[in-house]
Protein backbone atom coordinates (compact mmCIF):
# COMPACT_ATOMS: atom_id res chain seq x y z
CA UNK A 1 0.00 0.00 0.00
CA UNK A 2 0.82 3.75 -0.34
CA UNK A 3 0.12 6.37 2.04
CA UNK A 4 0.69 9.96 2.19
CA UNK A 5 2.93 11.44 4.49
CA UNK A 6 3.19 14.53 6.47
CA UNK A 7 4.96 15.90 3.87
CA UNK A 8 2.59 15.10 1.34
CA UNK A 9 4.75 12.81 -0.47
CA UNK A 10 3.74 9.05 -1.68
CA UNK A 11 4.94 6.28 0.73
CA UNK A 12 5.24 2.94 0.58
CA UNK A 13 4.15 1.17 3.88
CA UNK A 14 5.18 -2.19 5.79
CA UNK A 15 3.22 -1.08 8.59
CA UNK A 16 1.64 -2.78 12.08
CA UNK A 17 -1.75 -1.85 12.53
CA UNK A 18 -1.93 1.53 13.48
CA UNK A 19 1.61 1.96 14.07
CA UNK A 20 2.56 5.86 13.61
CA UNK A 21 5.72 6.16 11.98
CA UNK A 22 8.48 9.14 12.63
CA UNK A 23 9.09 11.37 9.83
CA UNK A 24 6.38 9.90 7.64
CA UNK A 25 3.24 10.26 9.86
CA UNK A 26 4.73 12.76 12.18
CA UNK A 27 7.57 14.95 12.03
CA UNK A 28 10.56 14.01 14.52
CA UNK A 29 11.04 16.15 17.49
CA UNK A 30 13.33 15.94 20.33
CA UNK A 31 11.86 14.28 24.18
CA UNK A 32 9.12 12.50 21.62
CA UNK A 33 9.12 8.40 22.50
CA UNK A 34 9.67 5.86 20.15
CA UNK A 35 10.21 2.55 19.34
CA UNK A 36 12.17 0.75 16.66
CA UNK A 37 9.17 -0.51 14.28
CA UNK A 38 8.25 -4.29 13.29
CA UNK A 39 9.04 -3.52 9.83
CA UNK A 40 12.47 -2.26 10.69
CA UNK A 41 13.59 -5.07 12.90
CA UNK A 42 12.20 -7.59 10.48
CA UNK A 43 14.58 -6.08 7.53
CA UNK A 44 17.70 -5.26 10.65
CA UNK A 45 17.02 -7.80 13.33
CA UNK A 46 20.65 -6.34 14.82
CA UNK A 47 18.51 -2.83 15.52
CA UNK A 48 16.82 -4.51 19.00
CA UNK A 49 20.84 -4.99 20.50
CA UNK A 50 20.09 -1.37 21.60
CA UNK A 51 16.97 -0.89 22.55
CA UNK A 52 16.09 -4.43 23.81
CA UNK A 53 12.37 -4.11 22.81
CA UNK A 54 11.69 -1.00 24.95
CA UNK A 55 11.08 2.58 24.45
CA UNK A 56 13.62 5.69 24.00
CA UNK A 57 13.80 9.28 23.61
CA UNK A 58 14.77 11.46 20.56
CA UNK A 59 17.50 13.17 21.82
CA UNK A 60 18.42 14.95 18.50
CA UNK A 61 17.23 15.81 15.21
CA UNK A 62 19.45 15.97 12.32
CA UNK A 63 19.12 19.75 10.84
CA UNK A 64 20.17 19.16 7.60
CA UNK A 65 18.61 17.63 4.74
CA UNK A 66 21.04 14.94 3.84
CA UNK A 67 19.51 13.53 1.06
CA UNK A 68 18.18 16.27 -0.58
CA UNK A 69 14.56 16.04 -0.96
CA UNK A 70 14.00 19.76 0.72
CA UNK A 71 12.92 18.55 4.36
CA UNK A 72 15.32 17.89 7.46
CA UNK A 73 14.86 15.55 10.17
CA UNK A 74 16.15 12.06 7.84
CA UNK A 75 18.33 11.15 10.76
CA UNK A 76 17.59 11.18 14.92
CA UNK A 77 19.90 10.07 17.87
CA UNK A 78 17.57 7.46 20.29
CA UNK A 79 18.81 7.10 23.80
CA UNK A 80 17.28 4.15 24.94
CA UNK A 81 15.47 3.32 28.18
CA UNK A 82 16.72 -0.48 29.13
CA UNK A 83 20.41 -0.33 28.06
CA UNK A 84 20.93 3.92 28.24
CA UNK A 85 22.47 3.17 24.61
CA UNK A 86 22.35 5.74 22.22
CA UNK A 87 22.41 5.37 18.66
CA UNK A 88 21.12 7.33 15.25
CA UNK A 89 18.13 5.94 13.52
CA UNK A 90 16.48 6.59 10.02
CA UNK A 91 13.64 9.31 9.96
CA UNK A 92 12.96 10.00 6.23
CA UNK A 93 16.71 9.37 4.88
CA UNK A 94 16.51 7.72 1.49
CA UNK A 95 13.03 6.97 2.32
CA UNK A 96 14.12 4.48 5.01
CA UNK A 97 12.07 4.95 8.40
CA UNK A 98 13.15 2.89 11.71
CA UNK A 99 11.11 4.57 14.24
CA UNK A 100 7.38 4.70 15.61
CA UNK A 101 5.75 6.41 18.34
CA UNK A 102 5.59 4.63 22.00
CA UNK A 103 2.34 4.21 23.43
Amino acid sequence: ATVQDWRGRGIKTGDSAGEQVVGRDVAPEEGMRVVIREAALQQFPELLEDSQGGPGTITWVDPEDLDGDGVTGDICEVRWDKTKATADYRTGYEGEFRLALFR
